[in-house]
């Protein structure tokens, strides 16, 4: 065949127009509204997060952006939209923890939490506080240890919410520890707190934002936090590390996730962008006010994360025989 064969010229010429036609699409970016779903109802700390880096991509890019709000099903529900959306930077998922700890719950979810999505950005990483009910005389992980013993029935934990990362949290601690507990669920952290509050349950892991005002009136005590070391805005409440040498961390975490197949050159500007957002004064202040930390990684890094966490997750759930739904 020559060289000049209209065939050869035709087959040649097909991938250069799709690399042509991808380069457009990316210096073209975002030239419509972007939307973000969120897998949590208004008003918690991931629908926050998600109108923080929608506000702030907004003024960056010029372009009208929207946050939908599809709370449900762990949120398998918002990570299915996202999954079966077009690849084009336009539809993109604000996850936290559960889009990791869903493979160790479900047999069968309606997505692949790897294949089927483009990590793009990890938002902040959040560490969880172990409280103990007010009346209970401990001031420390070890003077816990030692009341535990004690107890022949052991002691009770509450959970607010089965399946949840607190959940998950509280079969690690006591795996960890060798504590003999049991799991009293509750539908939500308020409820779990309510009995805390009025000590019908000894101990419970609780999110950093719903636990500090508790903490500061008093009704319930902060016996450690759950982060590898003391956190900077809390630093009179030690780690269980302190006590429990190299308790394994497993943090709830946020991020920016969009459907598999995007563009590269896209992807790599919104991890720039985004974080430059988290990483801002406004960006920062919220970080702190929900108790986490804003985390600077490449979208690749964020990947490899992905696939770390749902293996550590899945070693919990395996230890702690969670059945599977």
């Amino acid at each position: 065949m020559r060289l000049n064969s209209p065939c050869l010229l035709l087959v040649a010429a097909a991938p250069l127009s799709l690399m042509l036609g991808s380069m457009a699409v990316a210096d073209d970016y975002p030239s419509k509204p972007i939307t973000f779903i969120v897998g949590a109802s208004a008003g918690g700390t991931t629908d926050a997060l998600a109108r923080e880096v929608a506000e702030g991509l907004a003024q960056k890019y010029d372009v009208p952006t929207v946050v939908d709000n599809r709370p449900g099903a762990g949120a398998n529900i918002a990570a299915e939209a996202v999954a079966n959306a077009a690849p084009d930077g336009y539809t993109l998922l604000v996850a936290y923890t559960s889009h990791t700890l869903n493979a160790s719950l479900f047999h069968q979810l309606p997505y692949d939490p790897v294949e089927d999505f483009s990590p793009i950005s990890l938002l902040g990483e959040v560490s969880s506080i172990l409280l103990s009910r007010p009346d209970l005389e401990v001031d420390s992980l070890q003077g816990l240890l030692d009341y535990a013993t004690e107890q022949p029935d052991g002691i009770t934990f509450g959970v607010g919410g089965l399946g949840s990362s607190l959940h998950m949290e509280t079969l690690k601690f006591m795996q960890e520890s060798d504590v003999l507990g049991y799991e009293i669920p509750y539908n939500g952290t308020a409820p779990a707190m309510a009995d805390l509050i009025g000590s019908h349950v000894d101990v419970m892991f609780a999110p950093f934002a719903a636990a500090m005002p508790l903490v500061e009136s008093g009704d319930a005590n902060a016996i450690a936090v759950t982060s590898p070391e003391r956190m900077p805005n809390l630093d009179d409440i030690p780690s269980i590390n302190e006590t429990l040498g190299d308790y394994p961390t497993t943090y709830g975490w946020f991020g920016l996730l969009g459907p598999a197949g995007m563009d590269s050159s896209i992807v790599e500007r919104l991890n720039a962008d985004v974080t430059e957002i988290m990483q801002g004064e406004s960006g920062a202040n919220l970080l702190e006010r929900e108790g986490a930390e804003p985390i600077d990684i490449s979208a690749e890094e964020f990947a490899a994360f992905i696939i770390e966490d749902i293996e550590r997750w899945q070693a919990i759930a395996e230890a702690g025989s969670i059945e599977k739904q």
